[in-house]
């Protein structure tokens, strides 16, 4: 290359460093240096309302419970509910585990705060859930302190709100509206002292007839929906629709393993990880499921560790755990309550021997039981004999003043 072509490199490279150094120096002796301009009273303003905000917040972290009662309090008055339609007290819970002394079964007791709110059908449902949603946002989720609560909306009438203070249940809040959409309740007491029944119907997904029937009904059913079925997501979708209330109903493994309990199945052999991966996929399958309960599954729900860990996975998506109690000595629903989870479990099958005889008696022994606690939670499936004889029996036992509640009602 000729010395003139190098030498004329040379220069225009130097010559482009000259310029970007003049550059920097313009730019921060003229501008990065210059002081910062007054800020306008209207930011200011802003700014210290931010501030103050932010300060309330540190507050609620300091204080989340006793502030969290305010705050409970004057969202009622806020929405004009009455003083005489709120029950608050606290209530002990004494579960009563199977006897087996091998496994270590015992009494659980649980002390909580409930209020029973009675809504008058002025009031719309919505502003409701939304006051409520948005306020647990603001004041609940930034304390850091244990503090969690879990959401169950069903279009049914009944909004339920689960607060948990690291693990234990501190307030259980029931919103139910009165006098709308076959709700039937007319008062705090009629409520409190009406026998209530809650009807889950499990194996949801193969077939779509007996669903079309139970729905026609028009009364709070849970479904209980296979992950894997054939028409598990259009039938969620529709019951979603309708207001019903859904929950995954989970393949687990039975004592008898010749039985293939289903796919997304969990078995005692999967480590931790491996259950947390098929929950999580299951779950994805059914978008509207609120919860989960247990199909078969007696071997996998006896298994203290397995069934702990797979109800952990629940409780990361939020999600509430019904065991459906397949075998005495299942530990389903006390590890969910000692780990802070809404939960329940099942009083009575309905058609584990089918005939019409038998569901009509077990019907019966529910009504019964719902007459003398005043809550059963009872399970059946989509079978044209429990179908046939639910159509007959559950308007009759309303005409008796029994009533229909969706498991969320339940929940501990």
């Amino acid at each position: 290359m000729p010395e003139k072509k190098i030498n004329k490199i040379i220069l225009i490279i130097a010559v482009i460093l000259i310029v970007l150094v003049f550059s920097a120096v313009f730019y921060y002796r003229f501008f990065y240096f210059q002081p910062s301009k007054k800020v306008s009273n209207k930011v200011s303003v802003e700014q210290k309302l931010l501030i103050k905000s932010v300060s309330k917040i540190k507050g609620y972290k300091k204080h989340p419970v006793k502030n969290f009662k305010k705050f409970f309090k004057k969202a009622l008055i806020d929405l004009k509910i009455s003083r005489s339609d709120i029950i608050k007290q606290h209530i002990n819970l004494n579960v009563k585990a199977p006897v087996n002394v091998k496994n270590n079964l015992k009494q659980i007791d649980v002390s909580f705060l409930k209020y029973n709110i009675l809504i008058s059908k002025k009031i719309r449902f919505d502003r409701i859930e939304n006051i409520f949603n948005e306020e647990f946002k603001k004041f609940i989720t930034p304390s850091g302190s244990g503090l969690k609560y879990y959401s169950y909306s069903v279009k049914n009438n009944c909004l339920c709100l689960y607060v948990y203070l690291k693990s234990k249940l501190f307030l259980k809040a029931i919103f139910i509206i009165k006098g709308v959409n076959h709700s039937g309740f007319t008062s705090v007491k009629e409520y409190v002292e009406s026998p209530k029944i809650a009807l889950d119907i499990d194996d949801v997904g193969y077939r779509r007839a007996y669903i079309s029937s139970l729905a026609s009904l028009r009364t709070p059913i849970t479904f209980a929906i296979f992950p894997y079925a054939t028409y598990s997501k259009a039938i969620d979708l529709k019951l979603h629709k309708l207001g019903y209330e859904t929950i995954l109903h989970t393949p687990m493994e039975p004592v008898d393993t010749a039985l293939f309990p289903g796919d997304g199945a969990l078995f005692v052999q999967m480590d931790k990880k491996e259950i947390k991966r098929k929950i999580f996929t299951d779950i994805s399958r059914i978008p509207y499921v609120n919860g989960a309960n247990n199909h078969e599954g007696s071997l996998f729900t006896s298994d203290k560790q397995k069934i702990c860990d797979a109800v952990s996975d629940f409780k990361k998506k939020d999600m509430f755990f019904m065991d459906s109690l397949t075998d005495d000595n299942s530990y389903a629903y006390r590890c969910a309550l000692k780990q802070g989870i809404p939960s329940a479990q099942r009083d009575v099958f309905i058609d584990d021997k089918p005939s019409d005889g038998y569901i009509a008696n077990q019907i019966k022994i529910a009504a019964y039981l719902a007459k003398k606690f005043k809550r059963v939670i009872v399970i059946g499936h989509p079978r044209h004999d429990t179908v046939q004889t639910l159509m007959n029996e559950i308007p009759a036992l309303k005409k008796e003043g029994y009533e229909f509640v969706p498991i969320c009602e339940f929940l501990r």
